[in-house]
């Protein structure tokens, strides 16, 4: 998608209290300025602001009271203090400043990322990004979370309900050396495709590569969260048994 940037000189120095004031499609009518003229019924907005019309709704939303009164722009209209005309009941016009806010905000697909394969193998998977926030998203070439067993809480609590003692240091210990156990390390993965900034409104493609750790068990499952800038992608981890080598005999010439 062709990106789409505001003229420069658009954004002006932001006044103490803006008019309108929030993210792109939740501009909130402030009422401070102007406010002695009443609730706003029209806005005529500069060339700036042309290519970030919300075409599914219309750019102002109205109430009587000024309590529900809304701006809404494009979600991928950049941050920044915009200045735009605005009409009163009776056709009195103001200019009054409007302050778009950045908002981060990431559509995956899949939601969550699903690897698989034995300890030490390598796995790999693909996810479709879409940025729908007003800000570019950094992507890193390397990431990392942890992981842990999907069993490891009920593992460890009933390791502590099966110990035959009525000795509490030692009902905590087994507690707290099965959770450690039920920790299946670090997973580090490399992008080996889509990496770099995401711009506001353009999709890619991210293929993702690890080595599954040795230390991870074979017929369980693990889960952790993937951070990408302020968004929290569920990872799912199955791990498989390692394929066993299968030998053939060859007879002897007779």
């Amino acid at each position: 998608m062709a990106e789409r940037k505001a003229s420069a000189g658009a954004a002006t120095k932001a006044p103490a209290v803006p008019a309108f004031m929030g993210p792109p499609g939740r501009l909130r009518w402030a009422g401070l300025e102007g406010a002695e003229l009443g609730v706003p019924v029209a806005v005529q907005l500069p060339d700036a602001l042309a290519n970030y019309i919300n075409p599914r709704h219309p750019a102002l939303r109205s109430s009587r009271s000024g309590a529900r009164t809304r701006l809404r722009l494009a979600a991928d209209t950049p941050p920044g203090t915009y200045s735009i005309a605005v009409e009163y009941a009776g056709g009195v016009k103001r200019e009054v400043s409007v302050a778009v806010q950045p908002r981060a905000r990431l559509h995956v697909v899949p939601g969550t990322l699903r690897l698989a394969g034995a300890p030490g193998a390598t796995a790999s998977a693909a996810l479709l990004l879409e940025n729908r926030g007003n800000e570019a998203l950094e992507i890193s070439e390397a990431l990392v979370t942890g992981l842990f067993d999907n069993e490891g809480i009920e593992a460890a609590l009933a390791a502590m309900y099966r110990l035959d003692s009525d000795d509490l240091n030692r009902i905590v210990a087994t507690g707290f050396a099965r959770l450690r156990q039920a920790h299946g390390g670090l997973l580090k993965l490399r992008v080996s495709q889509g990496a770099g900034k995401l711009m506001p409104g353009e999709r890619r493609q991210l293929l993702l590569e690890t080595t599954l750790g040795t230390k991870l068990e074979a017929g369980h499952g693990y889960h952790g969260t993937l951070a990408l800038g302020p968004h929290r992608i569920a990872v799912q981890v199955s791990v498989l048994a390692a394929a066993t080598p299968v030998t053939t005999k060859t007879r002897g010439a007779r």
